[in-house]
């Protein structure tokens, strides 16, 4: 007998997680028209977006009443308030170099190198556990280094086809991104998720405030920017943090990885539409080879292979 209600509700997880990858490239796309359409850096956005999104996650958590029990744990290990002040820091340096990577190029391309973070996992799991990794493995990461150098290069090593500057803050952005899947483990396994993104937010936001303090902020509430504004905090944060942890009730994460892969791809796709940015063949191989890098891990370890 088959299980209607169970595959309805994974159907449904399946969705709330496309939806969130979808609101994760939206909110790459706002970045790039805010940041074309003022004189606001990279490190204001941030910022702006990391204090808000913390002071919005605080009201949700608070109205569910989760964050008595994060703090009595925090209260009982202390040690591990530097980790959640580390935990910040990853997480404002990866939303920093991302916004810098989409400043100096575009949203698109920002986003696929972004997203060789699962190869640049690998590469720091072999060297901890001093093992080569699996063929499976070593492939994916090939597979992400040959894609950004396509879409780097154009198939052509002689020259850039981006921004040398949009090549380097995305690769660090994936860096940091690699840090901050790896780090916080045990803090994901101890604190509640809304509690910990909201105190790393808070955290980050104060960290880049101390390094380059945010002035005028009535511009981020221009009419020009004010949508792009709404789509970065509200869609492309609260809501897709919302929806990801929703689908994670049903889906493994591994399940929810492969989904959420869409966000790099709408990145592509709606760039087009929206800025006229277009690929040649080799970097639309490229993009193509590092899809197919994030995809390969987590679908040999969906099966089980």
């Amino acid at each position: 007998m088959f299980d209607t209600q169970g595959d309805a509700m994974k159907s449904f997880a399946v969705f709330l997680v496309v939806i969130a990858g979808t609101m994760w490239a939206g909110s790459g796309l706002a970045a790039q028209h805010f940041l074309a359409h003022n004189d606001h850096t990279a490190m204001d956005l941030t910022v702006f977006r990391m204090i808000s999104t913390a002071l919005i996650i605080f009201v949700i958590a608070f109205m569910r009443g989760t964050l008595g029990r994060s703090m009595r744990i925090l209260k009982e290990y202390p040690t591990l308030w530097i980790k959640l002040i580390f935990y910040g820091l990853g997480l404002m340096l990866m939303q920093h170099t991302y916004f810098a990577g989409i400043g100096a190029g575009n949203a698109a391309v920002a986003t696929v190198i972004q997203y060789i973070c699962p190869a640049l996992v690998i590469c720091w799991v072999a060297l901890r556990r001093k093992k080569v990794p699996g063929m499976g493995d070593m492939f994916a990461v090939v597979l992400a280094v040959g894609g950004v150098f396509l879409l780097a290069t154009g198939g052509d090593p002689r020259t850039l086809s981006v921004p040398a500057e949009c090549i380097y803050y995305s690769v660090l952005s994936a860096v940091f991104y690699a840090f901050c899947s790896i780090y916080p483990k045990q803090l994901m396994m101890t604190l509640d998720n809304s509690f910990l993104l909201m105190f790393g937010m808070l955290f980050g936001g104060i960290m880049g405030y101390m390094a380059d303090p945010v002035t005028d902020l009535g511009t981020f509430f221009h009419d020009d920017v004010l949508f792009d504004i709404f789509m970065i905090i509200i869609c492309g944060t609260v809501i897709a943090f919302i929806c990801y942890n929703a689908g994670l009730a049903w889906l493994t994460e591994e399940q929810a990885s492969v989904t959420a892969t869409v966000e790099p791809a709408v990145s592509v796709i709606a760039s087009y539409f929206l800025f006229g940015t277009t690929f040649g063949l080799f970097e639309g191989t490229g993009i193509i080879m590092v899809l197919l890098a994030i995809l390969m891990p987590v679908m040999r370890k969906w099966h089980g292979n």
